[in-house]
């Protein structure tokens, strides 16, 4: 009787296993942003550094698969930033200019890939992006429909992003005046 009970509690305890689909199976996504894709367009690996919350800087890949220059608006709130991204290309506007100039095409029988295009940096300003909130964020270009994203915010605290922060805009401030006012001991003189 003992055995019965030990191979039906063995039996149970594996059909658990059994049953579920094995972990390693899954796709998971293991970056710290977002990927969507709208027509030829595909943005990988989307985020925003922002320290402030006013002013954020998009971090991720634009890779264009058509045979055509896009230029691609990202609008997060009520700022919108534009991009082009040439033909069979991607760009990386946060990576530093040495890193654009590599390329993950690959050579053979086959290309595969898309060839580096340099970009400016896209910068939010007056964007509501508060860091550790998901900030809905929109992209479109013309000839496709447009697809919305809750992409996640984050600071440079992290040491990948620490150099990611966008910097305040430099405001103007007024000079003192370069007037002076005479000394006791001073004396005016006519001019003449």
């Amino acid at each position: 009787m003992s055995v019965a009970v030990a191979a039906t509690i063995a039996l149970g305890a594996t059909g658990c296993e059994f049953m579920s689909p094995a972990s390693t199976g899954e796709i998971r996504q293991i970056t710290d942003g977002v990927n969507v894709s709208t027509g030829k367009i595909d943005v990988r690996n989307a985020l925003l550094i922002s320290d402030s919350g006013k002013n954020a800087r998009f971090v991720g890949t634009i890779v264009n698969t058509s045979a055509d220059d896009i230029t691609l608006t990202i609008e997060v709130g009520s700022v919108a930033q534009t991009v082009e991204v040439p033909a069979n290309s991607h760009v990386d506007p946060s990576s530093p200019s040495s890193q654009r100039a590599e390329s993950s095409v690959q050579s053979g029988a086959e290309t595969q890939g898309t060839r580096a295009a340099g970009s400016d940096d896209v910068v939010f300003r007056g964007a509501d992006a508060r860091p550790g909130s998901l900030a809905k964020t929109y992209f479109s270009y013309s000839g496709a429909e447009g697809v919305s994203a809750n992409v996640p915010v984050l600071t440079s605290a992290l040491e990948e992003y620490n150099t990611l922060a966008p910097t305040p805009t430099p405001t103007r401030t007024s000079e003192p005046s370069e007037t002076s006012t005479p000394t006791d001991d001073a004396t005016a003189t006519p001019a003449g």
